[in-house]
């Protein structure tokens, strides 16, 4: 009995090895496909020196000069590394994923007697190659094409046709301005409204024209990435050699950015052209359009660059808080344990204060700035309906004035600075408590 179960178990156990290393290895091996595809090409995206685009009866020439792509044909200019790249990297990574033997009438019916595209490349040890490409096969995965002097018709990636079936007005570089907000150190800006100047502080941006104020980080960093990422939409004369044409002559608004390597860059927009507007920059001495919304966006007031935040609260920093509302006049220290201890009113003295009452609306970002206040603004304020003064560790005092409401709205003035901030009637209201509510 042992003798036998000792043969089965050896079975069993040659049985399970079997079954492992040839229907569950095995057959993992099996069940993967061969790769039969090919490489298109053999060379590399490094050794390419030059590209001809034919689509459309357009043939558009590109070369490579000190790692830079440079349209040379039908227009002198830049190109656009990265629909120039696209092309290149999707000619070195294409396979032939299998070849189609096909007669003379038959190439027809692939799109390849008249191709959507043709594409030649040339190597910098002179050799060239050449892909057509026709119609789409049926999964739209792919597309029908000829390599080289192949007779065969090639199924390849269809990604090829994709990045190489581009205009000549998206292969060259659009541009406007070609630096990134990183780059820039400066900008002035003359439009409807003014000018406008700003600089950069360390990491911060400050308003230097029309008035000397902090201004909002993120209202500047939105105009700064809708400059530097502008575009041309379309180019309407290679030579700027008619500015009056174009309105360039007097633009309606010219923007110079200051780099911080040095040296500036200009933009000027004109006249308007249906739903666009006639631009030229500095860079380039082409005429172009610019959508609408460029000019929106640089057409801005000075008032909506200026930083928005009332005061500056460092908590930790303040001292002593005074408020004066149409119900009372609040006082309050902070002790040495850090706790807001209210002085006055009387009836609430040494009592432990509830700080968010009367700074928590201290916070509110005000909806715009204005650089002066309208005569009933400034009437309100001559008697505001609250003051507030904040006292910090080193003794300085800061004071602002609320105005009553008018509407929906109430004014802010902070003493020894320019402009008056507009906010909600919420912001009055919050600072108008009553005693009662202010202790904990």
């Amino acid at each position: 009995m042992k003798r036998s179960t000792l043969i089965l178990l050896l079975a069993a156990a040659a049985l399970g090895a079997f079954v492992y290393f040839y229907e569950v290895k095995g057959g993992k091996s099996r069940d993967e496909k061969p790769d039969t595809t090919k490489p298109a090409f053999n060379f590399k995206r490094e050794d390419v020196s030059a590209l001809t685009v034919t689509r459309a009866g357009q043939t558009v020439q590109i070369e490579n000069q000190d790692n830079k792509w440079v349209i040379k044909q039908p227009v002198n200019a830049p190109a656009d590394e990265t629909a120039v790249n696209a092309i290149v990297n999707d000619l070195t990574s294409a396979r032939v994923e299998r070849g189609i033997k096909a007669s003379a009438d038959e190439i027809k019916s692939y799109g390849l007697q008249e191709p959507a595209v043709t594409v030649e490349v040339k190597l910098k040890s002179g050799e060239q190659h050449k892909v057509r490409l026709g119609s789409k096969d049926f999964s739209g995965l792919s597309v029908y094409g000829q390599v080289d002097q192949g007779q065969e018709v090639a199924l390849l990636p269809s990604s090829l046709l994709t990045s190489a079936d581009k205009p000549l007005n998206d292969l060259r570089d659009r541009a406007v301005l070609g630096v990134s907000q990183f780059d820039l150190g400066g900008l002035s800006l003359t439009n409807e409204n003014g000018r406008i100047a700003l600089a950069k502080q360390e990491s911060n941006w400050v308003l230097k024209s029309p008035v000397e104020a902090p201004a909002d980080d993120s209202e500047v960093r939105s105009l700064l990435g809708d400059i530097t990422s502008a575009k041309a939409s379309e180019f309407v004369s290679e030579a700027a050699d008619d500015l009056a044409k174009y309105g360039l002559d007097k633009p309606q608004i010219t923007l110079t950015a200051q780099l911080q390597g040095g040296g500036e860059r200009t933009l000027v927009i004109g006249s308007k052209a249906d739903d666009k507007y006639y631009a030229k920059s500095s860079e380039r001495p082409s005429v172009f359009k610019v959508e609408s919304s460029l000019y929106d966006k640089l057409n801005v007031k000075p008032s909506g660059l200026r930083d928005k935040q009332i005061v500056k609260l460092n908590k930790d920093d303040l001292t002593r808080v005074q408020v004066k509302n149409p119900n009372l006049t609040l006082v309050a220290e902070k002790d040495k344990d850090g706790k807001w201890v209210i002085k006055e009113p009387a009836d609430k003295k040494d009592k432990e204060a509830n700080s968010s009452k009367f700074l928590d609306p201290l916070e509110t970002k005000a909806t715009e700035v204005l650089d002066k206040a309208p005569g009933s603004v400034a009437a309100k304020l001559s008697k505001p309906a609250v003051e507030v003064r904040l006292t910090g560790k080193d003794g300085k005092t800061t004071t602002l004035r609320v105005s009553s409401a008018e509407g929906d709205d109430a004014y802010v003035s902070v003493e020894g600075r320019p402009g008056v901030y507009k906010v909600g009637k919420q912001m009055l209201e919050n600072l108008s408590f009553k005693a009662d509510s202010v202790t904990l």
